[in-house]
């Protein structure tokens, strides 16, 4: 076989693979990366409002210790 033939049929071939992997392959690819970027920034968001909720309960505890000081919690002193 001729190598210019050779070089044009493998050309061919590697352009119908691109075509291939661009229309099947690349969409779902790209849309599953994204969906899971989505999930993880909401996980993210979540995890912050989780901590911004927890130091408000932090917060009211205290405040709710301070208006009655005949509780007695030594736990409230760790960490």
């Amino acid at each position: 076989m001729n190598i210019n033939l050779t070089l044009l049929l493998e050309m061919v071939v590697f352009a119908v693979f691109v075509w291939f992997t661009m229309k099947f392959v690349w969409t779902p690819i790209t849309h599953a990366l994204a969906a899971r970027k989505e999930q993880i920034a909401d996980g993210l968001a979540a995890a912050d409002r989780g901590v911004h909720a927890q130091e408000l309960a932090k917060e009211k505890q205290y405040s709710a210790l301070k208006l009655n000081p005949t509780i007695q919690t030594p736990l409230l002193e760790t960490g």
